[in-house]
């Protein structure tokens, strides 16, 4: 069998893709190689812009909704401030990609996990996918397979992404904790030198993480440790600790060639600023999905109006977030100075959170300011100002 649209990776691009595709008519597939339901290395924090692309909601695998956020520099001076409308829903991985991917096979897709997909070849008339002994065909084959994906790797399509890392821990919740922590999270603006530490709820656990550029890997674990020790879990050992890469594209980056298409992480579709991910995944799924039915149905001769539709709207805004990312980690400590105390400012965050302020909106409100953003951007990368930063 041949179909028509071959998707490897289940997550939230994946899942995304695959649902629309299916909805539409199209024979999907959808693999993944890991054994569902399974967790994935992420704080699980999605966004109201991100839950807002899907036609259903989120509540059966939400186990927080989050008004409130804890902000401290450097783990000292704490301060925390609430938003009358939801920030963020807190969910774990393992929930929600079951879920988004069930989500496609009611839609009508194939879904298979379990399968370790070794190589994606283009052959001219279908792609083939090969997982051990078995061979798939497809039409368009969409790679949603994460920073460290197979189908970019063996199409030739890896390359062009700048590399951040983090780690992550679920400590299990102590008793008077949960009152705490009920609807609020937490970001450390200082613990990590172009990055931060963050704080996120879960019914039954916290979530602690710190992330920053690749060049701070060997130094994560010391540093998470002294995050949970600025929280009051001082030698509480997590029943999870993982690490895991955060690609983030650079303009030069391929998002696909003949029949192959990247999505979600494996494009590097991941906010410079704050390392969030969901909302690219989910919309980048879904232009994939419309751009692959309009290739199968003939109206479209190639693919590459996924990689303009991208560019016209994801780029633009990646890039901006890369700018303010680098003015930002350039003087933290200005910035939670401001943040305690200008209510316009911490309204600017809490709608750049949900998603309803755009990076290229925050850009056009702050007029000629956002001429000194683009120098400042620019010079952060001088030997002088990129320690700083957390650059090099």
């Amino acid at each position: 069998m041949i179909y028509d649209l071959i998707i490897v990776g289940a997550g939230p691009a994946g899942s995304t893709a695959a649902r629309e595709a299916a909805s539409a008519g199209a024979s999907v597939l959808l693999l993944d190689r890991a054994e569902f339901p399974r967790d994935k290395p992420c704080g699980g924090g999605v966004n109201v812009r991100a839950a807002a692309l899907l036609p259903f909601s989120l509540e059966a695998v939400t186990e927080r909704v989050v008004h409130g956020i804890d902000v401290s520099l450097n783990l000292t001076g704490g301060f925390g401030r609430r938003y009358p409308q939801p920030l963020s829903f807190m969910t774990q991985r393992s929930r929600l990609d079951a879920y988004l991917a069930q989500k496609a096979v009611s839609a009508g897709a194939t879904f298979r996990d379990s399968v370790i997909v070794r190589s994606v070849e283009d052959e001219g008339a279908c792609a083939a996918v090969r997982a051990g002994s078995e061979t798939f065909s497809g039409r368009v084959v969409v790679g949603a397979d994460g920073a460290n994906g197979v189908v970019s790797r063996t199409t030739g399509l890896a390359g062009g992404r700048r590399l951040a890392v983090a780690l992550e821990g679920h400590y299990p919740l102590r008793p008077g904790v949960e009152d705490k922590w009920r609807d609020k999270l937490a970001m450390d603006l200082g613990v990590i030198p172009g990055g931060y530490g963050w704080l996120f709820p879960k019914a039954d656990h916290l979530n602690l993480g710190v992330g920053g550029w690749q060049h701070f890997a060997p130094t994560l674990r010391s540093r998470l440790d002294s995050l949970a020790g600025y929280f009051g879990l001082a030698g509480v050992e997590p029943v999870y600790l993982r690490g895991h890469h955060l690609p983030v594209r650079t303009r030069e980056a391929p998002l696909g060639s003949g029949r192959v298409l990247l999505a979600g992480d494996a494009a590097g579709l991941i906010d410079p600023l704050s390392g969030e991910g969901i909302y690219a995944a989910i919309y980048s799924g879904r232009l994939a999905a419309e751009q692959a039915l309009r290739f199968v149905g003939g109206t479209a001769t190639d693919l590459s109006g996924y990689a303009r539709a991208i560019n016209a709207f994801l780029g633009p805004e990646l890039l901006a977030s890369q700018q303010f990312q680098d003015v930002f980690h350039l003087m933290p400590g200005v910035y939670a100075t401001l943040l305690r105390r200008s209510d316009r400012l911490w309204d600017t965050l809490c709608r750049l959170v949900r998603g309803e302020e755009t990076y290229l909106g925050l850009r056009r409100r702050i007029g000629p300011l956002a001429g000194l953003v683009d120098l400042l951007s620019i010079a952060v990368r001088s030997p002088l100002l990129r320690h700083r930063a957390g650059l090099a």
